[in-house]
């Protein structure tokens, strides 16, 4: 008899499914609240009473349907009284609604389904019947009550006969569903005719990798047809194992790339079944994505509907499951599109999603890792673009509140009712007071101690009111002035308790000063730690770019154990001779020298662009450098030249790209390393012919930045590479990039600034820029060069 094992969370669902999404519902990604609440009822309990103890771990055997069940939990608390009573702790806003809520029917909502389900286990094992109480506290004000609910053993087991039928119908398609993956595993092809060169050493590296339980760290360069070439032996693996693979970008706007690598799988026959999860904030049919079933009748009875109207049904017949699947649905049907992504997730054989899927804390990831009898081990990750990786937890990890942004919100709070306005102004105020205070009248920035008492006592106020507001049944609008502050302030106070943990010394707060009141920040300098644990819900772990040197910097700092990982470097498949790479030594962009620098630049990238009629770009360190370049800048004859701008709207971004696609003018685009035209694109054969990289883009030398700095050498004894010199290496090597991306392609890359030569910075360069030795890439005569360049290509 085959065993499955079940957490007692996934098993106390009423069956057949029903309710709302809710905070209190027990289902979805709500956020797990009152920990703190837990251990603070449960240390009063041990002093009061002798007889308790807490965190019992409680498990129940069931035989049903050919299989053997085994579920397994933990009860809050246990009072060895005569008879026995078992606690249930849960927080909630308004407690009395709550317990109104638990009383009214058992059998529908988890939070008491768990209670009473701690209680049958108890008495199957003492044959004893316990007494079951929740001890409900307020995250308001620490009142708490006691509400005890029966047992009944005879309902209880009719819901149980239910709940194991309903176990036993998953078995049975999470068998199917391993067995369909496991045939197409047998079936799949690699989806053209011949691997380029390099690419059958690429796959080869990850089967020999994956075989030893590694992680892998791949930096392949443009062109080699990494994305086919990585997920060809990893699909081929997990799916043999009847698991899914999970592939993680920076941004949704990646997304295509995976699903194009997919596409050519399944154009050559292979079954795979495709989700790609678009982000709660672009899917929500509300104007504000709050799910409440008060607020939103998406939310509203949203598992009754689902089930009832047999939406996994539908969503199990399509193959290709993205928005506008969901949307559809959604409408049809009155259910959330955002979930129900998740309700497909589990019959899908490859899972396209943003980095923070899997990395941010209040992830989905477990609920794209769970687990069905018939698969062998743990999901897949592949993450794509890895050279963000860092940098991007370092975001989840850091945060800052603005009094200027708090003191916006002050203009919506005049259009709420006004038996409401009063308290939200003042509550407000007092947001925007904890926050300039922070400072202590300094003019300057300053690091700052940890302000977590103050900003968590606000927070439940925050807490209390919107729970308040939402209750007046008022209309919420988009950009409601309420939900804004409880959404900023919820955002910052977690990470300050992080911040304020004395055993973490990756973290620090600092205060940044202003007219309207200054800003209190959290930076985290090192995000690996809570990185660690991600990896650990899967088998195979495979990272890539064609930016990861130096390897070192990336696995420190992505979380990859060192003992083991793998690091492979896989060169261009492309001639040399389709490509040049020079640099000039003589332009300085270092901050005391760029005054006369910029008509340098400006002069360079005009002489050498009149030699070939093309699309170029030229790449600067910033907004600012970009602008004084570009104003001095006269371009060739017949040529065009264009400027990227700050917050340039996608509508704009693709305007330029469809022009320079179209060749109809040689075009210069000034356009800043690290934006949206720097990484990410692709401009194949004659789209771009050229790329001027001008300086590594440091990061700002500022208080925050030397805090890093000091944080890196202390830990890692490398405190300027790793706070300035790789991160700005990582987007001036990705900027280079855009030029070379097909084997038909040739190109002139053009890096500008003499610290390119140096140890620190040449280290990341890919190695076969050069033979031996960096200098080679300057030369002596550089329109002569160029010249012959163009003249052995054409």
């Amino acid at each position: 008899m085959k065993l499955i094992t079940v957490p007692l969370r996934d098993f106390a669902f009423p069956a057949p499914r029903c309710g709302s999404i809710d905070l209190h519902s027990g289902c979805g990604l709500a956020e797990a609240l009152g920990q703190e609440i837990h251990r603070r009822v449960q240390k009063k309990r041990v002093k009061d009473d002798p007889s308790y103890r807490s965190e019992v771990p409680v498990s129940g055997f069931f035989d049903h349907g050919g299989y053997h069940f085994r579920i397994d939990g933990r009860m809050d608390g246990l009072f060895s009284h005569d008879p026995p009573k078992i606690e249930e702790i849960k927080t909630g806003f308004n407690i009395r609604d709550l317990a109104q809520r638990l009383a009214e029917n058992l059998y529908e909502h988890p939070y008491s389904l768990q209670l009473l389900t701690y209680g049958y286990f108890y008495h199957r094992e003492n044959l004893i019947l316990p007494r079951l109480f929740f001890n409900l506290v307020s995250s308001r004000k620490g009142e708490s009550l006691d509400l005890e609910i029966p047992l009944e053993l005879s309902v209880y087991e009719d819901w149980l006969e239910r709940r194991l039928a309903e176990l036993v119908k998953d078995a049975v398609a999470a068998e199917k569903r391993a067995a369909r993956r496991r045939k197409i595993s047998l079936q799949l092809s690699f989806p053209f005719p011949e691997p380029r060169p390099g690419q059958m050493e690429l796959m080869e590296t990850i089967r020999q990798g994956t075989s030893s339980g590694k992680l892998i760290l791949i930096q392949a360069s443009t062109g080699l047809g990494k994305t086919v070439g990585v997920l060809y032996p990893i699909l081929k693996e997990a799916l043999g194992n009847g698991q899914r693979v999970v592939y993680v970008t920076p941004k949704n706007s990646q997304h295509s790339v995976a699903e194009d690598a997919v596409r050519r799988f399944q154009d050559e026959g292979a079954s795979l079944r495709t989700l790609t999860v678009t982000a709660k904030g672009k899917i929500c049919f509300k104007e504000e994505p709050l799910c409440s079933p008060e607020f939103c009748e998406f939310a509203k009875e949203y598992y009754s509907k689902v089930e009832a109207q047999g939406v996994r049904s539908l969503l199990s017949k399509k193959r290709r499951l993205k928005a506008s699947i969901f949307r559809e649905l959604g409408k049809r049907f009155q259910v959330c599109p955002y979930e129900l992504q998740f309700e497909a997730a589990e019959g899908c054989d490859m899972v396209i999603c943003d980095y923070n899927y899997v990395f941010a804390p209040r992830s989905a990831n477990n609920r794209l890792t769970s687990a069905g009898i018939g698969q062998k081990g743990k999901p897949s990750l592949v993450i794509d673009e890895a050279h963000n990786l860092p940098v991007r937890a370092l975001d989840y990890y850091s945060s800052e509140i603005s009094a200027a942004v708090l003191k916006q919100m002050r203009i919506g709070l005049r259009n709420i009712p006004t038996r409401l306005r009063r308290e939200g102004e003042a509550l407000l105020d007092d947001c925007i007071l904890a926050v300039s205070s922070c400072g202590k009248g300094s003019r300057n920035a300053i690091p700052i101690e940890t302000p977590l008492e103050r900003f968590s006592q606000l927070d439940a106020e925050i807490r209390s009111y919107l729970a308040h507001y939402l209750a007046s049944n008022d209309e919420i609008g988009q950009n409601d002035p309420v939900l804004r502050l409880a959404l900023y302030w919820s955002v910052f106070t977690p990470l300050l308790e992080l911040a304020a943990d004395e055993a973490r010394d990756e973290f620090f707060t600092t205060f940044q000063p202003s007219p309207e009141g200054g800003s209190a920040r959290i930076i985290c300098c090192d995000a690996s730690a809570m990185m660690k644990d991600c990896y650990g819900d899967y088998c195979r772990v495979v990272a890539f770019s064609a930016t990861l040197k130096p390897f070192e910097y990336y696995v420190r700092l992505s979380g990859f154990d060192p003992r083991r990982v793998i690091t492979a470097e896989f060169t261009s498949p492309f001639p040399r001779k389709l490509r040049k790479v020079l640099i000039i030594p003589q332009i300085s962009t270092r901050y005391s020298r760029r005054e006369q620098n910029y008509g340098k630049v400006a002069d360079t990238v005009r002489r050498i662009t009149t030699l070939k009629p093309g699309n170029y770009f030229v790449f600067l360190p910033s907004f600012d450098f970009l602008k004084r370049v570009a104003d001095l800048f006269t371009p060739p004859d017949g040529f065009l030249a264009l400027k990227q701008e700050r917050g340039m709207p996608a509508s704009e971004v693709e305007a330029l790209l469809h022009h320079l696609r179209s060749r109809v003018t040689p075009t210069i685009v000034f356009a800043v390393q690290g934006g949206s035209f720097a990484e990410g694109l692709d401009f194949e054969g004659e789209t771009v012919i050229g790329a001027f990289v001008v300086g590594p883009p440091l990061p700002t030398f500022d208080l925050e930045r030397e805090g890093m700095r000091r944080y890196y050498q202390k830990k890692y004894g490398a405190g300027f590479e790793y706070a300035y010199a790789i991160p700005a290496m990582a987007r001036a090597v990705q900027a280079a990039g855009r030029v070379i991306r097909s084997e038909g392609d040739r190109g002139l890359i053009v890096l500008m600034d003499d610290r390119f030569l140096e140890e620190t910075y040449r280290r990341a360069m890919p190695s076969d820029w050069f033979e031996s030795d960096v200098s080679e890439l300057v030369s002596d005569s550089i329109l002569k060069d160029v010249t012959e360049f163009w003249a052995l290509t054409d």
